[in-house]
């Protein structure tokens, strides 16, 4: 009777199990990345604005409302 896998499928199943969580590390670091980018360009556009176009502190309290609507 044939077994079920060949002996080197442990470590083949080992080594796709490290390759899935080492590509899902690189996209979670990647994402990370990004969106620290985006949070440093957004609060960089409010303080060019608020500079810019004399606007108050409450454009914060403005903004978090308006996104949520």
């Amino acid at each position: 009777m044939e077994p079920l896998a060949p002996d080197s499928y442990p470590q083949f199943l080992a080594d796709l199990k490290s390759r899935i969580r080492a590509a899902q590390l690189r996209a979670s670091v990647a994402v990370n990345r990004e969106l620290v980018l985006l949070y440093w360009q957004i609060g960089r556009d409010i303080l060019d604005r608020q500079q810019r176009e004399s606007w108050g502190a409450k454009v914060i309290d403005r903004l978090a409302t308006d996104r949520a609507t």
